[in-house]
């Protein structure tokens, strides 16, 4: 039976011959209307057999643009392969408040709303990727909303999502809301500290350089925001469980990553599914590092294996 999802229709823009872009409805209502998600498809160069599309899903306070680099080499080294991205809610090109996430299940509903409204060749393999937020996003889709999109994806791709932010100011924020519940509503939107700095997540000067300036990155997520990820990482150690589907799990040398998280996550794959790749030089930002060819070239080797 089609869903309501799948019945829509997409009315896609031409950006070029390969790209176009278009916005679907958030099941997130704002002030008068849905929220609007932004969706870029990439076709593949050179579109021939096997073909394999990758779904991108951003890191929190990043967007769609993060993985240009990613992109551009696939495209280069592997023309049959294309790509559809999608910016979040409060994030990127999409609407609603800037960093700002309410509930995590509308961040997940909205991804698998992408995957309803895209159709799959029956000869194509999507494999779907996320960091950090991204990453969370898929193990809330892969565990919660599993049958409306059985059959799409066929493999996972995770990568340093087991975030763990801590500060001062927060552990004050969690005890004013435990002690005095009229500030709950005011806490929610207060933006309590930068995250992502970019010499933490960066190793060289002209990449930071870039991501500072970049226009689309957040600085300051909201309270509410934290509070959403860190309720779904404390969720995420039976999500391994239920997973079974190919995965690969990315991690890198992050001051972010709950490091004990990644392993204790790891261990509740079911035998043969899950294919673990460590980067101990690369910092948090893995896809636009300088010394990144190593992270293409093993998701690119695992996605053909």
């Amino acid at each position: 039976m089609q869903s309501r999802r799948e019945a829509s229709h997409l009315e896609w823009k031409n950006l070029s011959e390969e790209v176009r872009v278009t916005h679907f409805s958030s099941e997130r209502h704002g002030m008068y209307r849905p929220e609007q998600i932004y969706l870029k498809h990439i076709q593949a160069r050179r579109p021939g057999t096997n073909p394999v599309t990758f779904f991108l899903f951003h890191d929190l306070s990043a967007y769609h643009g993060r993985f240009l680099n990613f992109i551009n080499w696939f495209r280069a080294q592997h023309p049959n392969v294309s790509f559809v991205l999608m910016d979040f809610l409060g994030h990127g090109l999409s609407s609603g408040t800037r960093g700002h996430i309410e509930k995590f299940g509308d961040i997940a509903s909205d991804v698998v709303t992408a995957l309803e409204l895209i159709e799959k060749k029956s000869d194509e393999k999507w494999v779907a990727l996320g960091h950090g937020l991204g990453a969370l996003a898929l193990l809330e889709v892969a565990n919660r909303f599993d049958e409306s999109i059985e059959g799409k994806i066929d493999r996972y791709v995770v990568s340093n999502f087991v975030l763990n932010f801590s500060s001062m100011m927060l552990e004050i924020q969690n005890k004013l809301l435990s002690s005095a519940l009229p500030l709950e509503n005011l806490m929610k939107t207060v933006r309590p500290m930068e995250i992502y700095l970019p010499s933490m997540v960066l190793t060289h000067p002209k990449e930071q350089t870039a991501y500072l300036e970049d226009p689309l990155m957040i600085r300051k997520p909201t309270f509410q925001t934290f509070q959403c990820i860190g309720h779904k990482v404390k969720s995420i150690y039976q999500d391994a469980y239920f997973l079974d589907k190919p995965t690969l799990l990315l991690k890198s040398e992050s001051p972010y990553l709950f490091t004990r998280g990644m392993e204790s996550f790891s261990k509740g794959f079911k035998k043969g599914f899950l294919t673990e790749k460590k980067y101990p030089n690369l910092k948090h930002d893995l896809y636009n590092e300088r010394d990144n060819l190593e992270v293409y070239n093993d998701i690119a080797h695992w996605v053909q294996s």
